[in-house]
Order: structure tokens, then sequence, then C-alpha cells
């Protein structure tokens, strides 16, 4: 009867074994449930205080042809003007995640910079591939130009683009295209570059070659790599992809590029990718707000800015007021 059990577990293994290396697909789905988790508050007080300030709008559909098609939208109870407004794509490693994650940074947002945010769903990979998640932005941001009428709280000629995590790169690399004329990735601008007023990255991957030289230790690291680069890319090969030169955004930023706040944890992330983001744009001319903690002993992990229970995630949010109230 052992043998038997161990055959079956053995056989299971091999199958599982071969099953990961000829798809992302299963690696993928165990990194989805990592972030398929509930809403948490982690400031309850300055939550309801915002709250009181904040209209929330659910789950409005954009019309594309991907899937995960909806968004939502915090404004300002008793703005008087139209607000400028915030485009904010959530991280999951391209593979999960949901707009409702910032739903705390979003009411706070809205309420304590009298700033619209649009926080919105996208397709995963590796059903939906590059650029599939940047056109879906593109077709939000689409949405509000042709629906202006319906929502005249809106000031469509102040714009600012963000995320965490994935997100950031989706949202710098749309600012990219809509601010460098050259950069040809299959569609067109949307949005004078004048009117973008500044961009945001927290724990942004926005240099993806330096992936591939990556000498990290960390058996997981490694995985989450390998797995969300081939989901993304849809190539099993993706360290020499085309694809991968197309999205490392610090090639592809121009003079033009917006002001930029940009910041990293130190543990399990991407700070080497940021501060590269950060040299390359002091270096155009363009001005850039930071906050790294490179010099710290403690571990600031990956998505460290919405645990508003930490002094660093307070102080990063501090800025991020301070960065669109100046901006």
């Amino acid at each position: 009867m052992a043998k038997i059990i161990f055959k079956i577990a053995a056989a299971t293994l091999g199958a599982t074994i071969v099953a990961f290396k000829r798809s992302p697909k299963p690696a993928a789905r165990l990194i989805h449930r990592l972030f398929d988790k509930p809403l948490t508050i982690t400031d309850q007080l300055a939550y309801e205080q915002a709250q009181q300030k904040v209209t929330v709008i659910q789950n409005t559909p954009y019309q594309t042809t991907y899937e995960r098609n909806v968004f939502d939208l915090y404004y300002p109870t008793d703005t008087t003007n139209p607000v400028a407004v915030l485009f904010w794509v959530h991280g999951g490693g391209y593979v999960g995640g949901d707009k409702t994650d910032v739903t705390e940074f979003a009411t706070r947002i809205a309420a304590d910079t009298n700033i619209a945010v649009v926080a919105m769903n996208y397709s995963f990979a590796p059903k939906s591939i590059y650029p599939g998640q940047l056109h879906q932005l593109d077709d939000v941001v689409h949405f509000f130009m042709k629906n202006k009428a319906d929502y005249p709280m809106l000031n469509m000629a102040n714009l600012y683009f963000g995320g965490d995590s994935a997100g950031a790169q989706i949202a710098f690399q749309y600012v990219t295209v809509q601010t460098n004329p050259d950069y040809h990735i299959g569609f067109s601008q949307t949005v004078l570059p004048k009117t973008i007023k500044g961009a945001i990255s927290y724990c942004g991957p926005l240099d993806l070659k330096q992936m591939v030289d990556d000498q990290s230790d960390s058996f997981f690291l490694k995985f989450f790599v390998k797995t969300v680069a081939w989901s993304l890319i849809g190539k099993k090969d993706w360290q020499s992809s085309p694809q991968l030169s197309e999205a490392s955004l610090v090639h592809h930023v121009t003079a033009d590029f917006p002001t930029a706040f940009i910041s990293d944890g130190n543990a399990f992330s991407f700070p080497k990718q940021g501060m590269a983001m950060v040299e390359k744009l002091e270096e155009l001319g363009v001005e850039v707000d930071r906050l790294f903690f490179q010099e710290s002993e403690k571990e600031i992990p990956h998505e460290y800015q919405f645990d508003y229970a930490t002094d660093e995630a307070k102080r990063c949010y501090e800025q991020t007021v301070a960065f669109l109230n100046r901006n």
C-alpha cells in the first residue's frame, strides 16, 4: 500500500513539475492567491474622517476588449470647481490584485488633496499579455475624455498618473507614451503632455531589464520574477525579448516627462530600479521627489506604503500629499 501511495505521489509531483515548466499559468495562479486578500484598513480614524468628505462611485464599466473592465471613482464631495484627476493602477505582479486594495489610500487622497482618484481594474497575465494592461489604462482615459459631460466635477486638463508595484510600471509607461513621440509601441498619444502634472511610483519595477542580471539569493523572489515576466511577456525566454527592453522605462523617458514622486522599500522590492529612474530623470532635468531606505537597518518591505500603522508609510503619505498639492 505504501508503495502505491509513493508511486501516486511521485507521479503527481512529476506532473506538477512538467506543468510548471510548460506554462506560467500554474505558478501565476499561486502568486495570484497571494494578492487575493480581504480589504484591511490600517488607520481607521483617518479613513473614517476622510470618508465623510468623499463621494465614491463603484464598479463603473469602461469600454474595452479586455476583462475586468471596471473602475472606482473617488472625489471630494463639496467641491465647487472641477478637480484634478489621479489615475491609479493597482499592483499584483500583473497576475493579481484589485482596485479595492487602494480603497484607504484613494479615499484619503481625495479628502486631503482635493483631487479625484480613478482606481481601475485590468485583465491579468498570462491571459492578457503585454501590452494589454497598458491598453486598458488608455481605454479608461478615453472613457473619461468621451464622457466629460457625465463627470462635470473632473478637470481632464489637469491629470496625474500613478500606481503601486506592477501598476507603477504601467502608469509610468503610459506617461512615457504620452511624452515621448519617438516611443512607438502600438498606439498613439491620447493625452496632451502639458495636461500631465505629475507621476507617482510606489515600489515600481521601472527598469525591468535589471531583472535579467538579478543575483538575489531569495528563491521566492527568483520564482516570482520568472513567473511574472513569463506571464506578462508571453515567452519563456523573456530575458531576450524585445518587449522587455521596450517596457524598461529608464531607457525611454525624456525631458518632457512630468515631475515625479518615486519611493520604494529596501526588502523584497525594486529599489535599484526606482533609483535608476530617479537618476535618469534628474539627468534629464526633470524634478523628482524621492523616498528610499537604503541606509535603514529596518526591513521596509515591498508595498510598505499602504500600512499606515508604520512611520514609514505615514512619511510616504505625507510626501505624496505634499507632492500633489505642490503640483
